[in-house]
């Protein structure tokens, strides 16, 4: 309860800090081309990263112009790990604040690049996450829909939540080959 608690503050805090950004108008043909560095969050569970850098790398030479940053919760290896091009920055829990807001250290050691396109590809909502895509200032940022991920993201997928998390991360690798 106290969780949930700190949690919704946080998001209270965001949006309040976000109020006055603004997205504006962007082309959705190709904008993984026309990108040099994307961001990619990984999702909290080891289980669904291994699955969602399987859908991803499954498009490896479309994206292999880039240079990804791939941020993880664990220290174990996953496909996107040995990504050609590509650093992880690990998440520790004490890089997470009480409202699961990633601390300033975090975000110093993500942003070393300005990021054209950042992706979340945790299926449910993780505050953290978001913000970190929002943050990285990406022209376009991705994730799943949710009802807070208005503020976050520019582009939302809204996939049927009834099938396997394998068939969601293959359909959201589809739809980033559509616009790659």
């Amino acid at each position: 309860m106290l969780e949930e608690t700190l949690s919704y503050l946080g998001l209270q805090f965001a949006k309040l800090q976000f109020r006055s950004d603004v997205d504006t108008i962007q082309p959705m043909t190709e904008f993984l081309t026309g990108a040099r560095n994307a961001l990619i969050t990984l999702p909290t569970g080891y289980d669904n990263s291994i699955l969602a850098g399987a859908a991803i790398r499954s498009y490896r030479e479309q994206l292999s112009h880039l240079h990804l940053t791939i941020v993880h919760n664990s220290t174990r290896s996953t496909p996107l790990s040995e990504f050609p091009r590509s650093e992880v920055v690990r998440i520790d829990p004490h890089d997470i604040n009480r409202f699961s807001l990633p601390r300033r250290q975090l975000l110093k050691r993500i942003m070393t690049h300005p990021y054209d396109v950042a992706v979340d590809l945790n299926l449910d909502f993780v505050l953290h996450t978001a913000y970190i895509c929002k943050v990285s200032r990406a022209r376009v940022r991705v994730g799943f829909a949710h009802s807070a991920a208005d503020l976050f993201y520019n582009v939302q997928l809204n996939l049927n939540a009834s099938r396997s998390p394998q068939a969601l991360y293959e359909k959201f690798a589809e739809c980033l080959a559509m616009f790659g």
